[in-house]
This record gives structure tokens, sequence and C-alpha cells, in this order.
């Protein structure tokens, strides 16, 4: 696969997975520009890091913008730079339990909106390629919530926000906005949706504010008394490097053009059986019983209680019982070849990242 040709530019850049994101560009000789918006704090952090992983950064460039802002922000110089862009990697998302509806659109919604249109007044597109979230192909799950994909126009998203909470909900609003306006403004586009993300395959590294991390956290000290839902639960996964090779292929494939691909990892886990990988390898006991969703919810509307236990209706969601259908990402990999994950021990690995003396 020959990327060299691509001058690629990545919004939410300093992310957790644009960082690895963009190091698999570099990787490849590809021209980034990074969107930053605190260009003097984040771009030191991420030209460090990249030093530590031992990657040569001369084709990184940076640009300070913010997609919540007119024009991105960014003046017409920096458009000037951006006009040989032919790539884009939308990484960017507020993600937080507990935000307000308004919050959460800024970004994950009227950003993207935003985004496509600055995009496709200075730049000549040959892919757009958005991250979504695995709960966009569970139809069953939208139906419930109120949504419906061949009438999205019809949806009441006040009240989707009020049911999913609205970090999920303008995830889902925010992956209908970039098809239309995609489609609107005639840019190639791709969306993939990633299941839950654990760390990298080598070294395990993945940010603190990760549902992992967070989860792996609950285990060492204790917080779960009760596994949240039933032994047919998951919590379905996909390491960050699987993640980036299948963005990387999908963004060059003409299969992939104006195609969704749910990418998670072919083999997966209960929930049960990851929470006892996880206590197993930090050497503490694993809940034993379980606590239905349905009896949690409810219980974790008192704030108080909520804060206790660490815990949030919002995240509760993410349990799924449901197959995942990877049959369109199992099919394109045959082309790609990217190696199959040995998801326990990629479990392991990211454990022992956010268990690591600090």
């Amino acid at each position: 696969m020959h990327i060299s040709n691509q001058t690629a530019l990545v919004v939410g850049a300093t992310g957790f997975i644009g960082k690895f994101l963009i190091a698999r560009l570099l990787r490849d000789n590809v021209q980034v520009f990074a969107l930053c918006r605190n260009l003097d704090q984040q771009a030191p952090q991420l030209q460090q890091w990249l030093t530590q992983q031992g990657i040569i950064h001369q084709q990184l460039n940076f640009i300070q913008g913010d997609i919540t802002l007119p024009n991105l922000g960014l003046s017409k110089q920096d458009w000037l730079q951006l006009k040989t862009v032919n790539y884009l990697y939308n990484t960017s998302a507020l993600f937080a339990w507990h935000l307000t509806m308004q919050q959460a659109k800024a970004v994950n919604v009227n950003g993207l909106e935003r985004l496509l249109a600055c995009v496709s007044r200075h730049c000549q597109l040959e892919r757009a390629v958005h991250l979504s979230g695995y709960m966009l192909t569970l139809d069953a799950h939208l139906q419930a919530a109120g949504i419906y994909r061949e009438h999205i126009g019809q949806t009441d998203w006040p009240q989707v926000y009020a049911r999913l909470g609205a970090y999920e909900a303008s995830k889902i609003q925010g992956h209908f906005t970039w098809i239309k306006h995609a489609n609107q403004h005639n840019i190639p586009w791709t969306v993939i949706h990633p299941a839950t993300v654990i760390g990298d395959e080598t070294t395990g590294e993945i940010p603190s504010h990760q549902p992992i991390a967070h989860l792996i956290r609950q285990v060492k000290q204790g917080k779960m008394t009760a596994i949240p839902g039933t032994r047919q639960h998951s919590l379905p996964l996909v390491s960050v490097t699987m993640l980036v090779e299948a963005i990387i292929h999908a963004a060059q494939d003409p299969c992939t053009h104006q195609q969704e691909i749910l990418v998670a990892n072919p083999e997966q886990v209960s929930f049960p059986e990851l929470i006892q990988i996880i206590a197993q390898h930090l050497q503490v006991k694993a809940p034993r019983h379980f606590i239905s969703l349905k009896l949690l919810q409810p219980i974790l509307k008192w704030q108080w209680l909520a804060r206790k236990l660490d815990m949030s209706t919002e995240m509760l969601n993410f349990l799924r019982t449901e197959q995942l259908d990877l049959k369109r990402f199992i099919t394109l990999n045959q082309h790609w070849n990217i190696p199959n994950t040995d998801i326990r021990s990629k479990i392991v690995k990211t454990a022992t990242w956010v268990s690591r003396p600090s």
C-alpha cells in the first residue's frame, strides 16, 4: 500500500486515536497537518511523544484551530497551507458523561458540519474518514431510542438526548450529520465504527480518561462489587493498533467509498470474562455476583450514589448482548491483512499500563 502521495489533515490530532494515527502516517512518509486547539501546549507534547516512539516528525505541521469556531479559527494564510490536503481524518470528539445537549452538540454535531463546509471550500479531498461508534450498527438499539435511519429527519433529538445521554446521542446525531453534509459538498466519505478501544498492542498505552482505563481502575480499587448485566453481556473491544490500521486501509480502498465499516476484534470476550482477566492480572478478587442493568440504571440516577460507585447510567448502554456483524470488516481484511489480535493478552497489556506506578 503506497500512501506517501497523501497530504493529510488530522482533526483530534492530540487525542488517543489521533496521535497513534499520526504516528502511523508519518511512518509512511505522509505529510501531516495536525489541527490543535492549544498549539503552544499540544505541539511540543505530540512532538515529544513521537520522538519517544522513534518516529521522525519532519513531515508534521501544526495548525491552531477549533472546529467550534467560524472558519475553524483559521486565517487565510492557514488555509493556503492546507490547499494541498487531499485526505481528512476526523478523530475529534468531546467525550465525557453528564454533558449537556448544548455542550455535546457544539463539537460532536455542529463542529462536523463546520469542518466539512470549510474543507470543501479550500481542499480537494479524495477521502474524508470519520470515526463514529459501534452503537450506530445496532439497529434495534437505535429504533428503541427513536432513531430510524430511513427517516432521520423525523427524529426528536431532544428526546433521544434525554434517553441516551448527551455523549452517545451527539455521536449518533453527528454520524448522520457527517454523511448528509459530506454528500451535500460532494466529499467522498468513509465512516469507521470502532468498538471500545483498548491500548497499543505493544506497550498497552492508553490515556487515563478512556472508558476501559476507568473500568480497570474500578476493578483494581474494588469499586465493582457486582458485575453489571449478565453472563451474556459484552463490551466489544478493538486495540488502537488494529483500529489505526483499519483507518489507513479504509481511506485508500475504493470499496469503502460511501461505506460504513464496523471495526472490532474478530475474537471477543464476555464482560464477566473481561473483568476476570483484569482482576486476575492485577491480583485482586473479581466480583462474582451480577446486578441487573434495569435495576442499576434507576439506582445511578441518585448522583451521590453514582459518584460513590464511580459509575454513570450512560456507560451502561455500551454493554451489549447483540452479536456484532463483522462480515464487512472481515471481507475487507482479506485484502488489508491486518493481523488478528490475541485479545486476552492485549487486555493484560492495557491493564498493566493503567496500573503502572505514576
